[in-house]
């Protein structure tokens, strides 16, 4: 049989998503935008779960500035889920 002989566990690895999302964390808690992250709008509808998503990953943007989370934004409004600030209004 190919592998460890015994019953040695083998420590899970972080994913390419993992350390984007914690250098992404990482550089939110600095007040700055991640470069690592891909700012341009979607190029589908995001679901409530991938506009969540997308709210969390890029905290540090701005929405005006940052198309990915304007459109996250958007679907989280649109779905009722935020309500923006009546000075903000929507985008």
């Amino acid at each position: 049989m190919w592998g460890l002989q015994n019953s040695t566990t083998v420590p899970k690895q972080p994913t390419v998503h993992d350390i984007i999302a914690r250098l992404a964390a990482e550089d939110a808690d600095q007040g700055r935008p991640c470069l690592l992250l891909d700012h341009s709008a979607p190029k589908h509808l995001l679901s409530l779960d991938e506009a969540h998503t997308v709210m969390q990953e890029h905290r540090a943007c701005d929405r005006t500035v940052c198309p990915r989370l304007a459109a996250a934004f958007n679907v989280l409004v649109a779905a009722g889920k935020i309500r923006p600030h009546r000075g903000y209004g929507e985008l």
